[in-house]
């Protein structure tokens, strides 16, 4: 049975993300290749003048690191994950031109480990579906079932999980009054993942 793709993601027949994980790595080559080729056009123009290292950053993080993010929260296998990461890590040493520790280069630009981003997503589809609309049968559904129940390569399982992971209530931690619940929603996400970042690294430091 051949592949689907539904917008720009491929999806196999058993639905194990291995061919969306491999379009992902080959898309964000074709987008590094892009802004190597534009930085190095700059470089030699006599118009313009040689990319700072943050101008070649900022250039990474529009056009390649979208790739990585964009289905993030489908791919649900360790192996590909895992692949994902090594994927980005080189792509980001080779645009900077630093080779060494991966940590420390991620640290150092503020772009958060996938496996974390990945949490963010899928609680935000949490929310959406849970949150935005009760009254939707994927709402009913992703908050009948316990997490127990749930079989371990499900994407229910993942979301429930990665709330599990953030360790977020809604009716404990209320948000703020806003038009916008899903925006004021991520950007809570988005403290949390700093804080768990920053709890990640002092554990790294503290063992060295």
């Amino acid at each position: 049975m051949p592949s689907l793709s539904q917008r720009g993601l491929i999806l196999d027949p058993k639905l194990t993300m291995h061919l969306a994980t491999v379009e992902v790595i080959h898309r964000a080559s074709q987008g590094q290749a892009l802004a190597l080729a534009v930085s190095y056009s700059l470089r030699y123009d006599q118009n313009s003048s040689q990319l700072t290292r943050t101008q070649n950053l900022g250039l990474w993080k529009s056009i390649v690191l979208p790739h990585f993010l964009q289905n993030l929260r489908y791919i649900h296998s360790d192996t590909d994950i895992t692949k994902l990461k090594t994927s980005l890590n080189l792509s980001l040493a080779r645009v900077l031109h630093v080779y060494g520790d991966h940590t420390g280069l991620l640290a150092d630009t503020g772009i958060p480990p996938l496996q974390l981003k990945r949490y963010v997503h899928l609680a935000q589809l949490h929310f959406r579906l849970t949150i935005t609309r009760p009254d939707t049968l994927p709402a009913l559904l992703n908050s009948s079932l316990p997490l127990p129940n749930l079989h371990t390569s499900t994407l229910d399982y993942h979301i429930r999980y990665a709330t599990h992971a953030f360790k977020v209530d809604l009716q404990t931690n209320p948000l703020p009054p806003t038009k916008n619940r899903e925006r004021a929603f991520r950007n809570m996400m988005r403290k949390h993942i700093s804080t768990l970042w920053r709890g990640e690294l002092i554990m790294l430091l503290a063992r060295m």
